[in-house]
């Protein structure tokens, strides 16, 4: 018997492995792998179900914001769950750990993300 076939992350699962604890990145990293792999007609499923807050709403916010950002890009339907009031933060985040890359970030970032106050350079999104 063969090995079931693989199904590609969602955003509610990255979510959910997020909030149990894995590398954030990681798991943010192979669902744009997935995401950017599969077909039309499954990018939407991959965004449309909500995810359960993780233990960070930086995170929260982030994959909120990452979410609007595909759909927009991708003409898919922006899920509803992305405009919740938790997904925007009340404080400016960068996440990357250069403040030589902060300047950079503020005039790159996707409006997804700045409208929630999240500033990202525009490598972030990029896969290889």
């Amino acid at each position: 018997m063969g090995a079931a076939p693989y199904q590609a992350l969602t955003v509610q699962e990255t979510a959910s492995r997020i909030g149990a604890g894995e590398e954030p990145w990681l798991c943010i990293r192979e669902f744009l792998d997935d995401f950017y792999a599969a077909g039309t007609a499954d990018r939407a499923k991959l965004l449309a179900e909500r995810p359960e807050p993780v233990s960070d709403r930086r995170f929260d916010a982030y994959l909120a914001a990452l979410a609007e950002h595909l759909a927009v890009h991708y003409d898919l339907t922006v899920p509803a769950w992305v405009a919740e009031p938790d997904r925007f933060l009340d404080q400016w985040w960068f996440p990357t750990t250069f403040k030589s890359l902060h300047a950079l970030a503020l005039v790159q970032s996707p409006a997804s993300f700045r409208r929630r106050g999240i500033f990202v350079d525009d490598t972030e999104l990029q896969r290889c």
